[in-house]
């Protein structure tokens, strides 16, 4: 490069990493929303996130110095993504897509960068970037694409691997012999089942992650009625799918299960899809548990460590557009549905009145708190609401954008202006 090139290639990755989150979020939304692949699982974003963020990062420095091709190597979270993807059977050609619609995002950014910064010459700039970054993608692409056919093989070779491709066919139907997957998976299809999604914090090691989703499956035994068999599937390295064969009369005690899981200090999540029966059953408890699922990440770290169907199933039927329910609840609870401490107490107060009756003895006794206070509250609230109690309809709606807010938090709620 000349030096004239030189400054202008400097300068607009200056220019990028003074606004490097707005455009790591913008490249991330545009791959996301591309690549419909990689948008299906909320709990791996985090982990697409920091690939993007660490190879924007790589690809910066390369393109301002003269690292030769064979020094290009793929971030150590780009590989982990990748393996994960593999694990998923999510298609390696959406990772590499992802790659070029990410890189196409990155040219029209830094192009018009060098444009705004190098006058006459950003020509040469603007040709030293688009080479460089070329090279880049290439290198980095070829070691994701190996990482990933590696994890695969070894996945697929796996008794893991074999578990999950046949749990797969019996999902989607393509099993015919339901006589000869329970056979291979050593599990009674036809039986009543619980389905249970099991998570693990992403920074524990593998090893660590499974030992932990053995003591969970292990806990659970006992408070499944002690099933006669469990089929575990793993999702990835650090998710797992569970089934239990219980009897037909089994109540889900989720207070104890919370219990427990507690009493362990598990960094782990639970959400539990109901019972049901025969392979439909089957099917429909892991739908239900992964509905459950896409809440507890929706929630974040507010949510409790283990969640039922059937406490958010109304919910889950609500929460299938995040957006339109953010608007329901801005129009059932009006001010009430701002984001902060005080509205917290008032909302959880009007919950528990309006679900014990509007009997202010019995929330109070609920809350542990006296009656008055619940009367305050509940009065504060209404006020907040503009809504009295004399229509069935708004009450109901009001009911529902109270649990939605209770379990979403602030996935729903209007953002605390104060703050």
């Amino acid at each position: 490069m000349t030096d004239g090139d030189d400054d202008v290639v400097r300068s607009v990755v200056s220019t990028i990493l003074r606004d490097r989150d707005r455009l790591i979020a913008e490249l991330s939304a545009s791959m996301r929303a591309q690549v419909a692949a990689l948008d299906s699982d909320t709990r791996l974003r985090g982990l697409f996130e920091a690939g993007t963020t660490d190879n924007l990062m790589s690809v910066l420095d390369f393109v301002q110095n003269d690292a030769a091709e064979h020094e290009v190597h793929a971030p150590a979270r780009a590989l982990v993504y990748a393996r994960t993807l593999a694990q998923r059977d999510v298609p390696l050609s959406a990772l590499i897509r992802a790659y070029r619609v990410g890189h196409a995002g990155f040219l029209d950014v830094a192009m018009r960068y060098a444009v705004e910064l190098g006058g006459p010459d950003s020509a040469a700039a603007i040709i030293r970037i688009v080479n460089r970054t070329a090279v880049y993608i290439d290198r980095v692409c070829e070691h994701v694409g190996v990482a990933y056919e590696q994890e695969r093989d070894r996945w697929v070779g796996s008794r893991g691997g074999l578990r999950q491709e046949w749990v797969a066919r019996v999902l989607d139907g393509s099993a015919d012999d339901i006589g000869r997957a329970e056979q291979v998976l050593r599990y009674p299809l036809t039986g009543h089942h619980v389905a249970v999604n099991a998570w693990t914090e992403p920074q524990l090691s593998a090893r660590a992650a499974m030992d932990v989703l053995d003591a969970v499956r292990a806990a659970l035994v006992p408070l499944l009625g002690n099933p006669r068999r469990a089929l575990l599937v793993p999702t990835d390295e650090r998710e797992i799918r569970m089934w239990f064969s219980v009897s037909r009369d089994l109540t889900i005690d989720i207070d104890a299960i919370q219990r427990a899981l507690s009493a362990l200090s598990l960094p782990v999540r639970v959400a539990i899809g109901g019972r049901g029966g025969g392979v439909e059953g089957f099917r429909r408890s892991l739908r239900r548990a992964d509905r459950v699922r896409e809440l507890v990440l929706l929630a974040g770290d507010g949510a409790p460590r283990a969640v039922s169907h059937e406490q958010v199933a109304a919910i889950a039927l609500l929460s299938g557009d995040i957006e339109e329910l953010r608007r329901y609840v801005a129009d059932c609870l009006g001010e009430l549905a701002t984001d902060n401490q005080r509205n917290l107490w008032l909302r959880e107060t009007l919950r528990v009145f309006l679900a014990n009756n509007r009997s202010y003895a019995a929330a109070a006794q609920e809350l542990a708190v006296h009656r008055n206070t619940v009367q305050y509250r509940v009065g504060q609230a209404v006020e907040l609401i503009g809504h009295v109690f004399d229509d069935p309809d708004r009450t109901l709606h009001l009911h529902l954008a109270l649990q939605a807010a209770r379990w979403l938090g602030p996935a729903v709620l209007r953002p605390n202006p104060a703050l």
